[in-house]
């Protein structure tokens, strides 16, 4: 097999050189280019597509930098190195097909392999962040049968009161103006807080404990 073709968006020049030498030393890996941000990325692709983009988003950063998504035929693969995954820029920032999200503070070897996961079309997430994109942090409740689940969001709620409405996904995201890719998160964290198992469950639930009326 060709070896997966990686481009690098970081700002700090520490930080990309980090990468640079780790896609380097790795047989799998070929280093297509390397820059501070998405335009000069662009410029040193010339117009070739690499199978992977790896972006460090320094923590603070209010939108996600857009990672050579302009450049024609770029496949929507994406590995991002964030201290800040429970926001919702990031989760719009993730391209529909394969993407994954790491601490900034991940191994090597846990890089190397979310480069090579979403190159095959897959997510990556740590369990660190997984459980903070499903609000598994959040403090349970009690129900009625003294089982706990956990409290939805006020965007959860919205999520799940226009599901008992009978939107799908894509007019979801269209009346909340998030991506689809959000949504889908939405709803993951909703069955599993809820304990549901399909979208009619999840609204059965959720009238019963009170976080959507009917």
């Amino acid at each position: 097999m060709s070896p997966v073709r990686v481009a690098i968006i970081a700002d700090s020049p520490q930080v990309r050189a980090s990468l640079q030498a780790l896609v380097e030393a790795s047989p799998a890996l070929r280093l297509a280019a390397s820059a501070a941000d998405a335009g000069m990325l662009a410029d040193s692709l010339a117009g070739s597509a690499p199978d992977v983009i790896v972006i460090d988003v320094e923590p603070g950063a209010s939108e996600a930098p857009k990672a050579g998504f302009d450049i024609e035929h770029v496949p929507s693969a994406l590995v991002m190195l964030t201290d800040e995954a429970d926001s919702e820029w990031i989760l719009d920032a993730l391209p529909g097909d394969a993407a994954a999200i790491l601490p900034r503070n991940a191994l090597p070897g846990e890089i190397v392999a979310s480069i090579e996961a979403v190159a095959a079309g897959l997510y990556v997430l740590s369990p660190e962040i997984l459980g903070r994109l499903l609000g598994a942090r959040t403090p349970p409740r009690q129900t009625a049968s003294g089982a706990p689940f956990e409290t939805l969001t006020s965007r959860e709620i919205e999520v799940l009161t226009m599901l008992a409405e009978g939107l799908g996904n894509k007019e979801i995201a269209r009346q909340l103006d998030i991506s689809d890719n959000t949504v889908k998160f939405h709803l993951a964290a909703i069955f599993g807080k809820l304990g549901a198992t399909n979208r009619t469950e999840a609204v059965m639930l959720g009238m019963r404990h009170g976080f959507i009326m009917v």
